[in-house]
């Protein structure tokens, strides 16, 4: 019988939820077994007793960040429900953009985020569309919001603002003269929820004409 590992009061949630907060604080590169270890006091080859590599702890943080992302109401036409699905996708992966750079790097095929999937389906289909369309018109919206994120995100707002009215108003006109008349716009464009949700209304403006005219 081995021996109780190091740090024998920590569990899998646990070092799971210290290693979210750390991503969360630190970004993805940061993370390493060994700092994390550091984080919660301990040795590092304890945290290998509760995941085997950083594979493995990644899928866990994960899991657990989704488990507590509840699903708001989703009520009214399937193109409101749909809204509001998408609204919430964003939200999770604003409160934890770490989930951003994970994605990047790996698939997140975990239960408790593939919920996102199984609801926006059943929407869809609900609203008359066929299997592989549906399928293919959740994949659109899921494509959608995770590059806002990562193009556009929330913390970043300001900065992605700033930087792009620097840039634009820095060339020269006579080469770009179309760029140059609209600086604030562009820049206003760059981040917010007026951006993501003028994409989403676009979206949704396809699939509704999509479905009519296939009925």
């Amino acid at each position: 019988m081995s021996a109780a590992p190091q740090g024998a009061t920590l569990s899998r949630e646990r070092v799971a939820l210290a290693a979210l907060a750390f991503l969360d604080s630190h970004g993805l590169d940061g993370l390493s077994m060994r700092r994390l270890a550091r984080e919660l006091g301990v040795g590092t080859m304890t945290l290998y007793h509760y995941f085997p590599s950083k594979r493995d702890l990644l899928d866990a943080v994960v899991e657990i960040a989704f488990r507590g992302e509840g699903l708001p109401p989703l009520e009214g036409p399937w193109r409101d429900r749909l809204r509001s699905l998408s609204l919430a996708g964003r939200a999770a992966l604003s409160r934890h953009p770490s989930l951003v750079e994970i994605r990047a790097r790996q698939p997140i095929l975990q239960a408790d985020a593939l919920q996102f999937g199984e609801v926006g389906l059943g929407i869809l289909e609900a609203a008359g569309f066929e299997r592989e369309e549906a399928v293919k018109a959740f994949r659109l919206l899921f494509t959608y919001t995770l590059g806002f994120a990562i193009l556009s995100p929330e913390a970043a707002e300001k900065e992605a603002r700033d930087s792009a009215r620097a840039a634009l108003a820095a060339l020269p006109p006579q080469f770009y003269p179309r760029l140059t008349e609209v600086v604030d716009e562009a820049a206003e464009a760059m981040a917010g929820d007026v951006v993501f949700d003028y994409g989403l209304e676009r979206i949704l403006d396809g699939l509704e004409a999509s479905l009519a005219t296939a009925t």
